[in-house]
């Protein structure tokens, strides 16, 4: 399970790279300028912190809880291997 989050993060990641150019390429083309596609990115940024704190609310509105790792081991998988 590790290595499908890993690849689904090293995709979005690509995702967002290919977008966002693609996105600057296409204001440039508009005639608007070199420097507006940072308002491109600035608009990129600003989404995808909305979508995290989203994503952050919709987790905590379910109450699902989160396991603390410690250790690189879940707290209430350690205290079962206790006993």
């Amino acid at each position: 399970m590790p290595t499908l989050a890993s690849a689904v993060n090293i995709g979005a990641f690509n995702l967002g790279n290919a977008l966002s150019a693609w996105l600057g390429g296409m204001v440039i083309a508009a005639g608007l300028g070199y420097t507006d596609p940072n308002w491109v990115g600035a608009a990129l940024a600003t989404g995808a912190l909305l979508l995290a704190f989203l994503s952050g609310a919709l987790e905590r509105r379910a109450g699902a809880p989160s396991p603390v790792v410690a250790g690189g081991t879940p707290v209430r998988r350690q205290a079962a291997l206790r006993r």
